[in-house]
């Protein structure tokens, strides 16, 4: 797949380059990813490069995930990186520190919904978030994912191990508006 960019009211959702590896490395260093993020840990500038050089590009190649830079317009700063597993519409995110609580990942993740939604040929999209990381949790939930409960993630850990993680679906023809049953 050739990349492509996306546009929200705020956002431009462009393609990571070599001039994000430093905010990268950055944001992907703060304990919140040990916690709750499978980037590598502790997480370094070669990670960075990698992750643009290889996973990235490698994704939008072989056409199996699409993994975007979440900037305030086409040359800003990068705010954070948002992604879906195409065949399988898994869907995952992460802001840096000082761009949370300010509504951004809502409106890029319904970018990406809407995109994939519109470029694939799938009836869902999945979420999941390892237990205890609120903040993606309602991210998904403000996006109209109803949940599905805690279980054993498809996503692995840093050890390869399945994740105990909370989990979502959105169908294409939900309502986008938030679902009841959320923890």
């Amino acid at each position: 797949m050739t990349p492509f960019s996306l546009r929200t009211a705020r956002l431009v959702l462009n393609q990571p380059t070599l001039a994000d590896v430093d905010d990268i490395a950055r944001y992907c260093a703060d304990p919140v990813f040990e916690q709750y993020m499978t980037t590598p840990w502790p997480y370094t500038r070669d990670d960075a490069i990698g992750f643009i050089e290889g996973y990235v590009a490698d994704g939008w190649a072989e056409d199996r995930e699409w993994t975007w830079a979440i900037r305030d317009s086409d040359a800003g700063p990068l705010l954070g990186v948002i992604g879906v597993r195409v065949p399988w519409g898994m869907v995952g995110y992460w802001l840096g520190a000082e761009h949370r609580g300010r509504g951004i990942m809502p409106e890029a993740l319904g970018a990406v919904i809407d995109a994939t939604f519109a470029r694939v040929d799938i009836e869902r999209m999945l979420w999941e978030c390892v237990v205890g990381n609120i903040a993606s949790m309602r991210v998904a939930e403000k996006c109209g994912f109803r949940y599905t409960g805690a279980q054993p993630g498809q996503v692995r850990a840093r050890d390869g191990e399945q994740s105990a993680s909370w989990t979502g679906v959105l169908g294409r023809d939900d309502n986008r508006s938030p679902k009841p049953g959320w923890p």
